[in-house]
């Protein structure tokens, strides 16, 4: 691994976990954001491109200052505005945690009550929770939030640009207004976001009071060069009756073309991509 100064900013069992997970180097956002985090108390937006590791540029810093006591309460918090969101950060953060020894909990309306009461019972670590999961915590759980966030130094908010200015976004900075009340210090506040319109409005949402304390690190904003293709499929035609006025009759088949789905997997096989459907069905379909 390239071994910059930021990197021996970072704790020693974080150190060692990047080593065992053979990474080659930090990001430019990754390194300025380890300075800005261990480096002050400043809140922090941090805007690049999608897979530039915004979350590893926040939870990096973050861990560090935590692993040294992961189980005083709660110590970082993780708000993404989807479920499944939450469950892919989980497993991305989970193999960091777990090589430093840190806890990592989910908290929204898939997770069994076992685990949730695991975490109520010994509150530590990162806790990845949606907006409405932090808002039934504090309707349905008032009486544990001291214990569970005594300690809290950090939350990172992720894809802000889908929360701020709207209702959601208005019902998340009410939380966070009222999530302070039961911290011993007010925690730091981290954005993530890929398409962060006016930097300085993200700022005042943030911070109404402050937000001149607000840094911003950006990733590479050079353009990306995008190429269009349109291919056409027909869709093979299945006929359970020959008369056009029969009820039984029909020309769709319920499944998306076989060509379709074995030219996708050949074009995409190799490496990551996005492919978006038009139905929940379609999705997964071609996941199969």
């Amino acid at each position: 691994m390239t071994v910059h100064h930021e990197y021996r900013l970072l704790a020693e069992p974080i150190q060692r976990v990047l080593w065992d997970l053979k990474w080659d180097k930090l990001r430019p956002i990754q390194r300025e954001a380890i300075k800005v985090i261990l480096g002050s108390d400043n809140d922090l937006i941090i805007s690049a491109q999608t897979a530039a590791g915004k979350t590893e540029a926040a939870f990096l810093p973050i861990l560090s200052s935590i692993s040294a006591n992961p189980h005083a309460s709660v110590r970082a918090i993780y708000v993404g505005p989807l479920k499944a969101l939450i469950n892919d950060q989980f497993r991305r953060l989970e193999e960091l945690c777990e090589h430093a020894e840190i806890p990592v909990h989910r908290w929204h309306g898939d997770v069994s009550s076992q685990q949730k009461h695991r975490l109520l019972k010994s509150p530590s670590g990162v806790l990845l929770i949606t907006p409405e999961s932090l808002e039934a915590l504090f309707v349905l759980r008032s009486n544990a939030l001291q214990t569970l966030f005594h300690s809290l130094t950090d939350v990172v908010i992720d894809e802000l640009h889908a929360m701020e200015g709207n209702e959601r976004g208005n019902q998340l900075r009410s939380l966070l207004f009222r999530l302070e009340r039961y911290c011993t210090a007010k925690p730091r506040l981290v954005a993530l976001s890929a398409t962060l319109g006016d930097a300085t409005r993200t700022a005042e949402w943030m911070r109404p009071f402050g937000p001149e304390d607000v840094r911003l690190i950006q990733g590479d904003q050079s353009q990306k060069s995008i190429r269009y293709g349109l291919f056409a499929y027909r869709k093979p035609m299945t006929r359970r009756s020959t008369d056009q006025n029969d009820e039984s009759y029909s020309t769709r088949d319920d499944a998306p073309p076989m060509k379709m789905s074995e030219e996708l997997f050949n074009a995409f096989c190799h490496n990551t991509n996005l492919i978006f459907a038009n139905s929940k069905a379609d999705v997964e379909w071609y996941s199969d």
